[in-house]
């Protein structure tokens, strides 16, 4: 009985892989069909068709080519295929992580480009590397802030990361318009004002004397004060500032004199 044999063209036409693909397979040595003595052309036989059939399922557990061709020659696998399969699980969980990342945070950001029809790129690249290290500024929070304040300044939810980002976006709004002026014009209190009812919002608290209290040890001590230091140093590293060195001389300028009442208050009460 004769052997059924197919062209490349019948070949593709038969699996639904194209002429060019099948090109690539056979130049990547991981499909490579006979050849037709007198014409030279390639002519592809039923076996070749569980071969490529075995290419697709390895390329959809998500193996890369040079991979793939390690288990073409075999016609059996091995428990070797289970510690493959096992890195290869390990990869794609990291893979599918990345994409939530990525997925929430372009609805993030298109969410914050609707409402705002234009947004500085400074403000926004910032924004968008803050949402792409969450994870690791929640690491770097172990240890230095309290487990219920982790819970408020990583909410789980994106509507509620959005409220936070919209209320930032608008506060960086306006340390560019209103660089500049002086510490005690109205628009620079309100602006401060918003800003840190925004911080108290996020943390559930009702004043800024309370803010100290989401560390998880005391903060008077040298050492303490150190950590917290490297801790806003690293975040800092991880998250580029939007704002100029003139704009950041000015806001601390105008926050050291905002906050100046708070802390005489809190110097008479100890």
């Amino acid at each position: 009985m004769k052997k059924e044999t197919f062209s490349i063209s019948e070949f593709a036409k038969s699996t639904g892989v194209s002429v060019r693909t099948l090109h690539y397979y056979d130049e990547k040595k991981i499909l490579k069909p006979k050849r037709d003595k007198i014409t030279g052309h390639r002519v592809y036989e039923k076996e070749d068709m569980i071969q490529l059939h075995k290419i697709m399922t390895l390329k959809f557990l998500g193996m890369s080519l040079d991979d793939i061709k390690e288990y073409m020659q075999p016609n059996t696998f091995d428990l070797n295929f289970v510690d493959t399969l096992r890195l290869q699980e390990s990869k794609l969980i990291k893979d599918k992580e990345q994409i939530e990342i990525a997925l929430e945070a372009i609805q993030r950001t298109v969410h914050l480009l609707e409402n705002e029809k234009e947004v500085d790129h400074a403000v926004l690249v910032s924004l968008l590397a803050s949402m792409q290290n969450e994870k690791k500024q929640q690491e770097l929070s172990k240890g230095i802030i309290k487990d219920e304040a982790m819970k408020k300044m990583f909410p789980q939810t994106a509507k509620d990361k959005m409220v936070f980002e919209k209320g930032l976006l608008t506060f960086y709004k306006n340390v560019r318009e209103l660089c500049g002026k002086p510490a005690d014009h109205p628009e620079v209190k309100q602006m401060l004002d918003d800003f840190y009812r925004l911080i108290l919002e996020t943390l559930d608290m009702d004043s800024l004397e309370e803010i100290a209290d989401i560390f998880s040890f005391n903060m008077e001590d040298k050492e303490n004060e150190e950590r917290v230091e490297a801790y806003i140093q690293e975040i800092e590293r991880l998250i580029p500032t939007p704002l100029t060195e003139q704009e950041e001389a000015w806001l601390e300028k105008v926050t050291t004199n905002y906050m100046g009442p708070l802390w005489d208050d809190e110097e008479r009460k100890n």
